[in-house]
């Protein structure tokens, strides 16, 4: 019998911080999503309005499976967060607000005998 505690190796779900809490709720309650990369150590601060334009009105905790990072690109090591930022935290961070939506258009092939 092993003396390590009951876990699930090597990867466990982490802890539902913002449960039932949606982004049309966290934009009524003046939140913003911070995304931050456990990776790269980087953090982004996205407005709730523009993740709803993107994805539709979602769980905020849901967001974690559909973002990856910008800079390294991976899925794995992303958290996603409804935060209230206080003014003296405010001070400094960067909102990044949605400006357009562009679609990558790709040619699809079929091969068809002459």
């Amino acid at each position: 019998m092993s003396n390590r505690p009951n876990v699930l190796y090597p990867f466990s779900m982490p802890p539902r911080d913002n449960h039932g809490l949606f982004l049309d709720d966290a934009q009524r309650l003046g939140l913003v999503v911070e995304v931050a990369c456990n990776f790269c150590r980087t953090t982004r601060y996205y407005s709730p309005a523009d993740m709803r334009v993107l994805l539709g009105n979602v769980e905020v905790d849901s967001l974690r499976r559909r973002l990856k990072c910008e800079d390294c690109g991976k899925r794995d090591y992303v958290e996603v967060i409804g935060k209230d930022l206080p003014a003296h935290e405010k001070n400094g961070k960067v909102l990044r607000k949605l400006t357009s939506i562009q679609v990558l258009r790709r040619p699809v092939w079929k091969d068809v005998p002459m």
